[in-house]
């Protein structure tokens, strides 16, 4: 593992170790937009979903609610999330491993119809490979959902600069636009353009 992978690896397991507890709790309060996607995604047919960096398995549970007929899986840069998640989900196949290469086919059996980003590729340390590397492992005719934060213009300052700061003490940083269209996204912002959710079609195989 490179140097800065695994100091990574260290930043999150220390972070996620001490807030796993009250993780929820306290972003509820300004992780926007994840029910928004999580519904869009109830809404439509797919069998097997696989979130990368699902944290304490939120997301999974909604999900399972919603939708009582898929598979789901995950898969967990930080160790210490990783082990709660397990706890939480024990229905689903959650394993560690990094956005930039893993082999996502590996985690359900076949290729997942979705591949989640939920809060994630902001902190994802090289966010164009994780997506490349996303697109290329669907299922014919998936889709990878983005929701994250947005460039925060719609934002009024001073609130705009101190949350930036904030975010970036936490080794986050907002979703670039120019990004997701490099990726033929489907953009839409929440108010303020304070979160996105952007969808991208799978990557044909060559």
């Amino acid at each position: 593992m490179s140097t800065g992978r695994e100091s990574h690896r260290q930043f999150l397991n220390t972070y996620y170790g001490l807030s796993r507890s009250i993780y929820d709790v306290t972003r509820k309060y300004y992780l926007f937009g994840r029910d928004t996607a999580l519904n869009q995604l109830a809404a439509e047919t797919w069998t097997r979903l696989i979130e990368v960096g699902p944290g304490t398995g939120r997301n999974l549970r909604k999900l399972r609610e919603l939708r009582n007929d898929v598979i789901l899986g995950g898969v967990e840069a930080s160790d210490a999330m990783l082990e709660h998640a397990k706890e939480r989900c024990p229905w689903a196949r959650l394993v560690h491993g990094f956005a930039e290469d893993f082999p996502y086919d590996q985690v359900l059996g076949a290729k997942p119809d979705r591949i989640l980003f939920s809060y994630c590729i902001s902190m994802v340390q090289d966010a164009d490979a994780a997506l490349r590397n996303a697109r290329t492992s669907l299922a014919p005719g998936g889709e990878v959902l983005v929701v994250d934060f947005g460039d925060l213009s719609g934002v009024q300052q001073p609130f705009r600069k101190g949350l930036k700061k904030w975010l970036e003490a936490f080794h986050v940083a907002p979703v670039d636009e120019d990004l997701l269209r490099r990726h033929d996204a489907q953009i839409t912002y929440g108010p303020g353009r304070y979160f996105v959710i952007a969808r991208m079609k799978a990557i044909p195989a060559a």
